[in-house]
């Protein structure tokens, strides 16, 4: 994985750019309605979707980051961040690869530099706390069922 080529929107863009941003320290943003995309890597294809109701965090992190990297920002960071959210169940790629596709993303999609994209793949990567089942007493539990990915080796 070296490369984000494109992001591929089938449904959802608008309900994603309609989340209006929030001061709070623990930020939630229920999404009204279904968002599938498709995220082409030069080895592959993550496809992802999740249903209406869909509980999204924006970035993680405080507030108090958002002048380096924005909570919701463009479409394709909400979009990333949002692919990021549900690669975090641990369902399609392993927490490397996780963090990587988040990585790529940033820079190639949303403009950002490669020390800042390698920045927030530090970041994130500092612990493996959020990434897999959430327990049930966890905010994101009720996600679960909500959403799938799918990777497919190659481009084709």
């Amino acid at each position: 994985m070296k490369a984000c080529y494109n992001i591929k929107f089938y449904a959802g863009a608008d309900r994603l750019m309609s989340l209006v941003p929030s001061n709070s320290r623990y930020r939630r943003y229920n999404i009204p309605g279904y968002v599938e995309a498709d995220f082409v890597f030069d080895d592959g294809i993550l496809h992802a979707a999740s249903a209406p109701h869909f509980l999204f965090d924006g970035r993680s992190g405080p507030p108090c980051i958002d002048w380096y990297v924005p909570n919701l920002g463009t479409l394709e960071e909400r979009a990333l961040w949002w692919m990021h959210d549900l690669l975090g169940y641990g369902q399609s790629l392993d927490f490397w690869h996780t963090n990587r596709a988040l990585r790529l993303g940033l820079r190639d999609q949303a403009g950002y530099s490669g020390v800042k994209a390698w920045a927030v793949e530090r970041a994130v990567s500092l612990s493996k706390s959020w990434y897999g089942t959430p327990k049930p007493t966890e905010w994101c539990y009720n996600n679960l069922g909500m959403f799938e990915t799918k990777w497919s080796n190659g481009n084709g």
